[in-house]
Parts: C-alpha cells; sequence; structure tokens
C-alpha cells in the first residue's frame, strides 16, 4: 500500500515559566533551555541562586512530552527526534521567538541596560544555538553546558556575538556522555569567535551545579 505523507498548520498554546514578574529593577533576563526528559519548571529550580528582584528567569520547554517510567507518573519533555527533524526546528524556533518576545514587550524599556543571557544544558543547547542563529538577539551571556555545537554550523553562523559577548561552555570530568562531545572541537570554535570565551570543567557529572554557575557569573 503506497503511503503519503500530508502536513496541516495548527495554531496551539504552550506553556513557558518565569520566577516572577519583570520590574524596573530587573537587570538580567534569562532564557534557559532544559536536557532531554526533563520540564522546564523544574528546571528552574537550579536559578534559584539567582535574585528575583535583578534576575528575570525565563524557562522554555521542549514541545515533545512522553512517561519517563513504567507506572506513566513521571513526565519529561524533549526538543526534538531524528523523526520530521526540520519541522521540529521549525517549530523551536517559532515557539522560542514568541516566547522571547512576549518578554521583551513586559520588559517595554523599563530598563534599556538589561543584559540578555542564555544558558542550555545537554540537549537545550543545540536548540538554544540554532535559535540564537535564527533570530540573532543581543548576547551578552551565553553559557552552553553538557551541550554539544549542531553539525550544521560553523564559525559564521556565530555572528549573532558581539566582541563584548561572553561564550562559556561548561562540561563535567565525569560527565557519562562527554565522549558524544567533540571537546577539542568546541575549544577550537570557542578561540576562533569574536567574544570573551572560556572552557570550564568541573568535578562533577551531568548536572547543573550551582557552585559552577556562581562561578560563571563572576565573569559577567
Amino acid at each position: 500500500m503506497e503511503q503519503q505523507k500530508n502536513w496541516v498548520p495548527l495554531q496551539i498554546e504552550a506553556p513557558f515559566y518565569t520566577n516572577g514578574a519583570i520590574t524596573e529593577s530587573t537587570e538580567h533576563l534569562w532564557m534557559v533551555f532544559h536536557g532531554y526528559g526533563q520540564l522546564a519548571d523544574h528546571f528552574m529550580r537550579r536559578f534559584d541562586i539567582l535574585s528575583a528582584a535583578q534576575h528575570h528567569v525565563v524557562a522554555c520547554q521542549g514541545l515533545s512530552r512522553f512517561y519517563l517510567d513504567k507506572q506513566y507518573q513521571k513526565v519529561g519533555a524533549s526538543w526534538m527526534t531524528k523523526l520530521d527533524r526540520e519541522a521540529d526546528i521549525r517549530h523551536q524556533q517559532l515557539y522560542i521567538s514568541t516566547v522571547f518576545e512576549n518578554r521583551l514587550q513586559a520588559l517595554d524599556n523599563l530598563n534599556e541596560s538589561v543584559k540578555y543571557n542564555y544558558l542550555a544544558f545537554s540537549q537545550g543547547g543545540t536548540t538554544v544555538l540554532r535559535w540564537l542563529n535564527y533570530y540573532k538577539p543581543k548576547v551578552d551571556n551565553l553559557i552552553l553546558w553538557a551541550g554539544d555545537i549542531p553539525k550544521e554550523l560553523t564559525a559564521d553562523d556565530f555572528n549573532f556575538l558581539t566582541p563584548d559577548s561572553n561564550v562559556f561552555m561548561v562540561l563535567g570530568d565525569k560527565d557519562p556522555f562527554r565522549t558524544f562531545i567533540d571537546i577539542n572541537k568546541q575549544k577550537e570554535l570557542l578561540n576562533s569567535l569574536n567574544c570573551n570565551s572560556k572552557f570550564i570543567s568541573f568535578d562533577g557529572g551531568h548536572h547543573v551545579r550551582r557552585d559552577v554557575l556562581e562561578e560563571c557569573l563572576k565573569h559577567f
């Protein structure tokens, strides 16, 4: 039997999470992206070291959700799979752009010196890099944590960065997934970028550690 795949356009709703409201005291806007199998509201707990008065944290969530256990109790999310990859990337870009623009409207020139920070963990890393290349927002600080660089991106695709941008690549020395990451390639890319860059290795595994995050903040 011959099969044909067809597509229809949809208008859907998708959530995002924040640690409170944007106010005149807001000095930093954070866009954060979870890893495979995580949920945005759980992931943003890692950012409780930040003062909500000055740091507005926005956690985006992968558009695909699934059960993590055989009891069908725990739920996680994914940014994409190899199936219909290009469509997933387009949907991600539309979703993240809409969330970002929503937050820009909330800022409404309350503080024109707000710093724009982005942190992506694991699978969220390729997601945020593709979006940054697509949308090209202002980037003051970018933290790629245990994430890899999309294979299709080259140094020329990082023109969303400026000489004042800070880029950190963070990886635990006991991360079980570090063998999937070409560390030398990442370091070569860092050295070629027109920005301030730093590769940070820490004693730990596949997780966002608060003390390491605080170390990154010292360079902001």
